[in-house]
C-alpha cells in the first residue's frame, strides 16, 4: 500500500522532484522510503489509537441527573442494526417507544450482567415488542455489527426482534450520549472503558425516564413502562432515600395505596382544626352556660 501511495505521487512532475531534491546526499532513495513508510504507519497507528479511546461527557461519581435531561430531545442519529441494514433512530422511535443503553463488546465489568438484568426485568415487567423496544448501541469504534451480533447470541437475544443492537459512527454516539447524560472514558491502565449503567426510556425522540444501577429493578422499570403506556405517574419513591410517603405506587396494578408518611401530613392540620373549633366555639358556649347559672352568693 505504501509503494502505491508513493508510486502515485512520483506520477506527477512536482512531486517527482521534489522527491529527488530532498534526498540527502549518499543516502538511497530506498532509505527515504522506508522512512517515509515508517512515519505514515506511525500517523495511521496514532489516529488508530485516538479513535479507539474516543470518550464522551464528564466522568462522575453519581447517575445522570434524570431532571436536567428530562424531556429533551434526542439527537436523530443514524443507526446499523444487527442486519447490517442502516436506519434513523426516529424510525425506531416512530413505531414504539424505546429503552435505550450504551456498551461495548469488550467490556470485563458491568456491561453484561448489566444487560442480562435488563433482559430478566423486561421478561418480568412484560410489555416487550408491543409498549417498547430495546435499543443497545456500542460507543466503542472498534466494535462491528459481528461484535454486536455476537453479544446478542451470548444473551440469547439475536432471533429476538424487539431488541436491536446497533453501531453508529462516533461523532453521532457522542452527540447521543451527550444529550441523555451517557458518558464513557477510556481508562488506558486497564484497557477498558470507564462508563455508567444506564436505561433512557425515550418517547417520540424525547427522554421521558432514566434507570441508573448495575442492575435494573423490575418495579423500576414497571413505572417507566406505565409511563410508556400513557398512564400518569405523578410520583414514585426513591429506594432507600423516600422515608416519608403519602402515597405507595403498585407498578404492577398502576394504583396509589395510602401510606403512613400521610398521617404526619395530616396531625398538624387536624390539631389546628381542633384547636381553632375549641377556642371559638366551644369556649363562648361553656361562657354562655355559666353566665346563665349564676352562682348564689353567700354573705
Amino acid at each position: 500500500m505504501h509503494q502505491s501511495f508513493l508510486g502515485l505521487s512520483a506520477t506527477r512532475g512536482h512531486a517527482g522532484s521534489s522527491l529527488r531534491k530532498s534526498v540527502e546526499p549518499g543516502k538511497p532513495p530506498c532509505t527515504r522510503l522506508a522512512r517515509l513508510g515508517f512515519a505514515l504507519c506511525l500517523v495511521l497507528g496514532f489516529a488508530g489509537c485516538l479513535q479507539a479511546q474516543q470518550s464522551a461527557g464528564k466522568p462522575s461519581d453519581q447517575p445522570p441527573n434524570e431532571d436536567f435531561y428530562l424531556y429533551k430531545q434526542v439527537p436523530d442519529i443514524t443507526v446499523q442494526d444487527k442486519a447490517g441494514s442502516t436506519i434513523q433512530l426516529s424510525q425506531i422511535w416512530r413505531d414504539k417507544p424505546v429503552l435505550l443503553t450504551m456498551v461495548f463488546t469488550r467490556c470485563t465489568g458491568v456491561c453484561s450482567p448489566f444487560l442480562n438484568s435488563l433482559k430478566s426485568a423486561t421478561s418480568a415487567a412484560g410489555g416487550l415488542g408491543t409498549d417498547y423496544r430495546v435499543l443497545v448501541l456500542s460507543f466503542d469504534p472498534k466494535d462491528s455489527i459481528a461484535d454486536m451480533n455476537g453479544m446478542a447470541e451470548d444473551l440469547g437475544l439475536k432471533s429476538n426482534a424487539a431488541w436491536i443492537f446497533g453501531i453508529a459512527s462516533p461523532p453521532e454516539i457522542r452527540r447521543l450520549a451527550e444529550a441523555t447524560g451517557i458518558w464513557f472514558r477510556w481508562d488506558a491502565s486497564v484497557q477498558q472503558y470507564d462508563h455508567p449503567a444506564v436505561v433512557v426510556a425515550i418517547e417520540q425522540g424525547r427522554v421521558v425516564r432514566m434507570l441508573a444501577g448495575a442492575t435494573v429493578p423490575v418495579t423500576g422499570l414497571m413505572e417507566v413502562i406505565q409511563e410508556l403506556r400513557g398512564k400518569f405517574v405523578a410520583s414514585y419513591a426513591l429506594p432507600g432515600k423516600v422515608a416519608f410517603r403519602c402515597f405507595e405506587y403498585d407498578p404492577r396494578s398502576g394504583h396509589y395505596t395510602l401510606d403512613w408518611g400521610l398521617l404526619l401530613m395530616v396531625l398538624p392540620a387536624t390539631f389546628a382544626i381542633l384547636a381553632t373549633v375549641w377556642i371559638f366555639f366551644l369556649l363562648p358556649a361553656r361562657k354562655r352556660i355559666a353566665d346563665s347559672f349564676p352562682v348564689a352568693r353567700t354573705y
